[in-house]
């Protein structure tokens, strides 16, 4: 898959760019190479500021988070990257986005016992959504606020 990133890239593609990396990311997880995954996030994050293709923004923030996570960083560090990529995507009205930037930012926070902080930000979020329930990220996002609430 780095392959074929690096040949679209190669051959001179600017934009579409940055959704290569995040989709690449969750094979690396799977693979447990969290650093090569910060490599292919830091890079997407480079095209960001540099083309402004801020499509994906949010997501290689969610993803750094999850990076960071897997590698054993700092909690605060964690952190900061899921409440970028829940501001990024909010401000950009990316709702999918900004519900799986809360999702894990709930889950990291019931990981600390911080429940109701947890329960604070994804029951709102979840709330936004009158269709589409049949999505993996309604259904997780659903499965993590019945946990929450128990």
């Amino acid at each position: 898959m780095k392959t074929a990133v690096d040949e679209y890239r190669s051959a001179g593609y600017q934009l579409g760019v940055t959704v290569q990396f995040v989709l690449l990311c969750p094979a690396l997880f799977d693979h447990n190479q969290p650093d090569a995954a910060l490599e292919a996030i830091d890079q997407g994050l480079s095209i960001v500021n540099h083309n402004s293709e801020r499509f994906f923004e949010a997501e290689l923030y969610r993803l750094k988070a999850g990076a960071l996570l897997l590698r054993g960083a700092p909690d605060t560090e964690v952190e900061s990257f899921l409440k970028q990529a829940l501001r990024t995507s909010g401000s950009q009205e990316a709702r999918s986005l900004e519900l799986r930037a809360a999702t894990d930012l709930a889950r990291f926070w019931m990981a600390q016992g911080r429940c109701a902080e947890a329960l604070d930000i994804l029951g709102p979020t979840y709330a936004c959504f009158t269709e589409g329930f049949d999505t993996q990220d309604l259904k997780n996002a659903k499965t993590l606020l019945a946990e929450l609430r128990c």
